[in-house]
């Protein structure tokens, strides 16, 4: 629950009371008449009135994959929170269909979930542009790589884009806060918008968040609080959890992602720009600060693939840096006998260096991250599943010893 002090230093929306009464208003009525008021204020007013509705959380359930209901009280809490998170999503997207009907403010809401077209587009190198993944998700894809993922987008009535992201819980809000940042230079160059409008949803009280503070410093974000959800789910624990019918809703203002007129990008030509940049920089000794405000490196590209290592390049990162998968160190028969592939990569805008490691006989690779006392550790897999997958698998073998060394170096302001 917020506090009054709170919201009076910083321009948030949440609980004040556990419980209000919601003001209905008919289409043509009060909230018709303020037509020109902007979305997010209209979305503030009235999201921050949403009370617990038994049929709004039926209706969410059917963006739910089959089986997942009856997780919603799973006494396995990870499973629990997994399912929530998912329902919670829904029942936001839910919950903006009906007050949509109430206002001009909002002109269009994307499909998703259980709305979105049941055969998404397969994976490939090449695409660019906004998708649908399998559970009706909503992703930006560059040259098949997943750039973003974004859990709402919603036209107003400009025919301006903003976006919403949907939390239940306060970790990583710090992942959060680049992520959104991320998001907005990629859909004002997408939809040519100077700005980019976003609201952030929460079912936990993040309002006092250093992270929340500094979005609602500016005009053009917004963040909502809601009761948890613990008090929206507990309407359905007195009915019986079977799987709901997936029909799509028939909402005239339902508009599908793959209709929006983006302007087109190739990302791939802003990669290769980035990668020739780095290896300038790298050619000519240039310091980490130096590279990175290289303005010819598009802030779009997220990742610069650098490689494959040739051979003599992967016993010198054997040798000179190290590499740890979980409690093993490799060394050069090791890595020879056991993986395929090592890729080196940079994560932008950190300028962080990544290798990528490709076992045998397995469709994934091994993210491998910088270990403060020096060397690459095991950070996660990235499964054959993912547009990534098919980048990684493309790269040739190209960087030679002397380039991958100058490259860290960049990375590690080892340089003049």
């Amino acid at each position: 629950m917020h506090n009054k002090n709170t919201e009076e230093k910083i321009p948030v929306h949440g609980r004040q009371k556990r419980y209000q009464v919601r003001r209905k208003v008919p289409p043509g009525g009060l909230l018709d008449n303020r037509r020109n008021k902007a979305v997010l204020d209209w979305i503030k007013d009235n999201c921050a009135k949403f009370e617990p509705s038994r049929a709004l959380a039926i209706r969410a359930l059917r963006h739910l994959k089959k089986g997942d209901n009856q997780k919603l009280f799973s006494e396995d809490i990870m499973e629990m929170r997994t399912v929530e998170g998912y329902w919670y999503e829904a029942l936001i997207y839910e919950l903006l269909l009906d007050i949509a009907a109430e206002t001009g403010s909002i002109k269009k809401i994307v499909k998703k979930g259980a709305d979105a077209p049941r055969r998404p587009v397969r994976l490939a190198l090449g695409q660019n542009g906004i998708y649908y993944a399998e559970k009706g998700d909503i992703r930006v894809r560059g040259n098949g790589q997943d750039l973003a993922e974004v859990d709402l987008l919603l036209i107003d009535e400009n025919n301006k884009v903003s976006f919403a992201e949907i939390v239940t819980s306060p970790a990583d809000l710090k992942d959060l806060e680049a992520e959104i940042k991320y998001k907005k230079k990629l859909f004002g160059y997408l939809f040519r918008q100077d700005t980019v409008e976003f609201i952030l949803f929460s079912s936990v009280d993040i309002s006092n968040t250093q992270v929340v503070r500094r979005l609602c410093r500016e005009r053009e974000n917004a963040y909502v609080g809601t009761h948890s959800c613990e008090d929206l789910k507990a309407s359905l624990r007195s009915i019986r959890l079977a799987p709901f019918p997936t029909k799509t809703a028939n909402n005239p203002k339902l508009i599908s992602a793959l209709s929006l007129r983006s302007r087109p990008f190739d990302y791939r030509h802003f990669h290769d720009i980035a990668l020739s940049r780095l290896n300038l920089a790298a050619s000519i000794q240039a310091t980490h600060q130096e590279t990175l405000a290289d303005p010819e490196i598009s802030p779009l590209v997220k990742k610069i693939i650098c490689g494959a290592l040739v051979p003599s390049a992967q016993k010198a990162l054997i040798h000179d840096y190290g590499l740890r998968v979980k409690s093993s160190i490799l060394d050069y028969n090791d890595l020879m006998q056991n993986y395929s592939k090592a890729i080196l990569a940079v994560d932008l805008p950190e300028l962080s260096p990544v290798i990528y490691l490709k076992p045998k006989k397995k469709r994934m690779y091994y993210k491998m991250v910088p270990e403060k006392s020096g060397g690459f550790k095991f950070e996660r897999l990235t499964p054959g599943r993912v547009g990534f997958y098919l980048w990684l698998e493309s790269t040739k073998p190209a960087i030679e010893t002397g380039s991958m060394k100058d490259m860290l170096n960049v990375c590690n302001g080892e340089q003049r």
